[in-house]
């Protein structure tokens, strides 16, 4: 699975950026993102699910994700008002992925 993952925003006017194919990630971290993929249901999603983003709201941090596997594709453009609960864990972990491979650079 290709992830593409951007985050901005928030109190520091944080710029993130991080994409990966699973196929090319150790075992353990690839089966950590397929399973939270898998949790958060994303190519199930609805766009009525997620909630446009919401613009301008200071200290708010803003995410554009997107998921390519097979011939399925999504991709999302929310924020931490406007994502579903069950997508959060994701990001969470992906910004996580995006700090740690900011800070080797």
């Amino acid at each position: 699975m290709r992830i593409d993952f951007e985050c901005s925003g928030g109190y520091a006017g944080l710029q993130l950026e991080y994409s990966v194919d699973t196929d090319e990630l150790p075992q353990e971290l690839a089966e950590k993102l397929l399973s939270l993929v898998e949790r958060a249901a994303v190519f199930d999603l609805q766009p009525e699910e997620v909630a446009p983003e919401i613009p301008d709201i200071p200290d708010v941090l803003s995410y554009r994700l997107a998921l390519y596997e097979d011939d399925k594709m999504i991709s999302l453009s929310l924020n931490d008002i406007t994502a579903p609960d069950p997508l959060r864990p994701l990001l969470s972990f992906l910004h996580e992925l995006a700090l740690k491979q900011c800070r080797k650079k």
